[in-house]
């Protein structure tokens, strides 16, 4: 069998009348002649394969050099050997299993006897992290684990545009880069709000507490006295505007299109980053609240060409965008808003 017989310090290969010894290639696993050949078919390996299997060990190594060595290797490989790998395949007597354990409350456990709930505890107990982003938003609005995990379903919906996932994702990490931050890296000389020029800009501030904002955040204020007019919950009332405005609506209530209201407020949220940056890259001010039904209406009429006219998917824009929802109704096959 050529195929195990090995490379290195072997008298039937050699360099120059002497044995080869090249420990990059050993300690990369190339020892025996089945290492440069292929598996599926019959030939030697690529230059490039060899190159990728030595760099896996020894990034740093020269790909010149791997190359013209690994020609010389083939060049004094006897020739019979050669015609054996070029014509024959070669199989491995012994099938290849790879043993896995993982330890689960300091206890070993090979890994094809755990159990699914065992792997699910290993991952939440042992394994993930809560995110230390979140414990600002809990401290500062006193959320509990149990509501906190339903913001998350508000994060990921799924026909939410991808950019408004990923700033909502953002917002719940407290990971967004603001003035604030960019002070503390040493990428700003100040850390003042670029939109009010007035106050640090933090999180909370680039949403909430600018007085740029209070223009935009009464407007919204009417919006949600029409969507909540027909709600027949008191829990609202107890409702943190803060709150709704950075995590979305996380309960239900008779009366209210929940979907369209997370859907509204997500805007509402890109719209005021969007303008910060706007700003901040030292174009002119837009109006804000133009700036949201614009995008609002963008947004809406695509998911309604696209649910109701591509795909035939009326019954779900009618569930997301149309029911209880006195600010967008369908008239005619055309979509009127009332904003």
């Amino acid at each position: 069998m050529v195929w195990l017989l090995g490379e290195f310090v072997n008298p039937e290969i050699v360099l120059k009348d002497k044995p080869i010894l090249w420990y990059d290639f050993i300690n990369a696993g190339i020892v025996s002649l089945k290492d440069i050949c292929y598996e599926v078919k019959t030939g030697f390996l690529p230059d490039c394969a060899i190159v990728e299997i030595i760099q896996n060990v020894f990034e740093n190594s020269n790909v010149k050099n791997v190359i013209d060595r690994y020609h010389c290797l083939i060049c004094a490989i006897p020739d019979d050997w050669k015609q054996t790998v070029q014509s024959e395949l070669h199989y491995r007597n012994a099938k290849r299993t790879i043993d896995i354990s993982v330890i689960i409350n300091h206890v070993p456990f090979e890994l094809p006897l755990c159990t699914v709930k065992k792997l699910y505890n290993c991952l939440l107990d042992d394994i993930c992290k809560d995110p230390c982003g979140i414990e600002m938003w809990k401290t500062l609005f006193n959320i509990d684990d149990n509501d906190f995990s339903k913001i998350w379903c508000n994060v990921n919906l799924f026909w939410k545009p991808a950019k408004f996932i990923e700033l909502d994702y953002k917002i719940l990490h407290n990971c967004l880069f603001t003035k604030s931050k960019f002070k503390r890296i040493g990428w700003s000389d100040d850390d003042l709000c670029d939109v009010c020029g007035s106050e640090i800009e933090d999180l909370v501030h680039m949403f909430i507490n600018c007085d740029e904002l209070l223009e935009f955040h009464n407007y919204l204020s009417e919006l949600f006295v029409k969507l909540f007019e027909n709600c027949d919950s008191d829990r609202i009332s107890g409702a943190q505007s803060e709150h709704l405005l950075l995590f979305g609506l996380n309960w239900k209530m008779k009366g209210v299109n929940d979907s369209f209201v997370n859907f509204l407020l997500s805007t509402a949220r890109y719209c005021i980053f969007r303008r910060r940056n706007i700003i901040m890259n030292g174009k002119t001010n837009v109006n804000l609240v133009q700036f949201f039904k614009y995008t609002l209406k963008h947004y809406v009429i695509y998911f309604y060409v696209y649910m109701c006219q591509k795909h035939k998917m009326h019954f779900l824009f009618e569930k997301k965008f149309l029911l209880d929802n006195p600010l967008v109704k369908e008239v005619d096959d055309d979509i009127i808003f009332k904003l």
